[in-house]
């Protein structure tokens, strides 16, 4: 293809160490066969895009490149740095990896597919094709950077402005996966942006209710004579004080040995909920309401029901998976949700962790289990009607709700969520 590629970037000279392992890694993700004429203007191209998203120093050279495929890249990239949306993207770019890393192995794949099609008779990629090709290439990656950092956003358990904290267990290869069943599935991206609007918004939403222990929730205090369950205060006392509350009583901590609590939903994916914003609505809640629980460090059940129960989900990437992308249909039975629902929650450790269920519907079937949710039960029910009535349902829940399918009505939901 001509002369030898030379990097088309300023901060970060080719012959550094890091330059030369960013392409290396590069090579080994990407796992395809690079097009034997253009291989090399590919990986440089790639190297150089990445670190024009992940560096805060590097820049476009203003020198032509003798190259002219790399030519053709720089001219794209320096009218791309100067655009809104490459500012935009770069506030969540700067020194992440894996964003960054991402748009670079999919503008190489991109541009790698486009330079196989586009081969002439002598074996060479047309210039002008191979500019039209960079473009879309560049556009394509950044499409899938940002479905990805929406993603991101949802599995972090980061509250907005703060820090990452645990490890959110989702790979390069696992978001690259994610991201593109994403960008395959009609109304994906619209479910990820409007979770992640309520996201911006929930802190006023997650307020902290109570304080928890290393040992579990501190229920209050109590007067003991059992020295091992006093307070250390308390033993640190003149003699004759001592004495006193030998007799008397000492302060201790009464604590209930529980987790701060969990969240499990049941969301239907019957073919109804396919009319109008319901699905949108519906999975968009159930996003944010798993956000919460990442931020509140609490654990997330998910089930998806229709006429039966689907599998009991708890892995952040399987659920964000299946929420974003399986297809409602099918008909709807709530009991066989519920009676498996109380099922997980009676006899698995579920119990251990919370004991009420969120259930987002439209289901108008019959629903007789009151006797799974009378009053000596230690189940709760929390009901999230879309555009319908059920007084089965009604009448067993703790709370009912008929959704409003707004922002207005997401929030309530929070609102109800926040004190479970």
């Amino acid at each position: 293809m001509g002369n030898t590629p030379k990097s088309n970037i300023s901060g970060i000279p080719e012959s550094s160490t890091v330059y030369r392992i960013t392409k290396e890694r590069l090579v080994r993700r990407v796992n395809i066969d690079l097009d034997k004429n253009s291989a090399e203007e590919i990986k440089t191209a790639a190297s150089d895009l990445y670190f024009l998203f992940y560096s805060g120093i590097a820049g476009v050279n203003r020198t032509r490149n003798s190259n002219e495929f790399m030519e053709n890249v720089r001219l794209k990239m320096d009218y791309m740095i100067k655009t809104r949306d490459f500012s935009q993207a770069k506030t969540y770019s700067l020194l992440n990896d894996r964003l960054s890393m991402l748009y670079s192995i999919n503008f190489m794949k991109e541009l790698n597919n486009n330079a196989k099609n586009n081969m002439n008779r002598n074996g060479n990629s047309d210039p002008s094709i191979n500019s039209k090709n960079v473009e879309k290439s560049m556009e394509e990656a950044s499409r899938k950077m940002e479905t990805a950092h929406e993603i991101e956003k949802v599995v972090k358990d980061r509250s907005p402005g703060g820090n990452i904290g645990h490890k959110d267990g989702l790979s390069m290869e696992s978001l690259m996966d994610l991201t593109d069943r994403a960008m395959n599935v009609e109304n994906a991206d619209k479910i990820l942006t409007m979770a992640n609007k309520l996201i911006d918004i929930m802190p006023r939403y997650t307020k902290k209710m109570r304080s928890y222990s290393n040992t579990g929730e501190l229920a209050g205090y109590y007067k003991t004579r059992h020295i091992s369950n006093v307070l250390s205060r308390e033993l640190a006392m003149p003699e004759e004080v001592f004495y006193s509350k030998l007799i008397n009583g000492f302060t201790g901590k009464e604590k209930r040995l529980l987790s701060p609590g969990a969240y499990y939903v049941l969301l239907d994916k019957s073919g109804s909920m396919y009319e109008g914003d319901k699905t949108l609505w519906s999975r968009s809640v159930a996003l944010a309401l798993f956000r919460i629980a990442r931020i509140k460090r609490r654990k997330y059940f998910f089930r998806f029901f229709d006429n039966k129960p689907h599998d009991l989900l708890s892995s952040p990437v399987d659920i964000v998976d299946n929420i974003l992308t399986v297809e409602a249909n099918k008909g709807t039975c709530i009991e066989c949700a519920l009676k498996t629902a109380v099922k997980d929650l009676e006899n698995g450790h579920i119990m251990d962790e919370t004991n009420t269920i969120i259930i987002i519907t439209d289901g108008e079937d019959k629903v007789n289990i009151g006797d799974l949710f009378n009053r000596d039960s230690r189940t709760k029910l929390i009901t999230v009607m879309i555009n319908g009535y059920n007084d089965g349902l009604k009448k067993i829940s703790t709370a009912y709700m008929d959704a409003k399918l707004n922002e207005s009505g997401a929030l309530e939901l929070l609102g109800l969520a926040r004190s479970v």
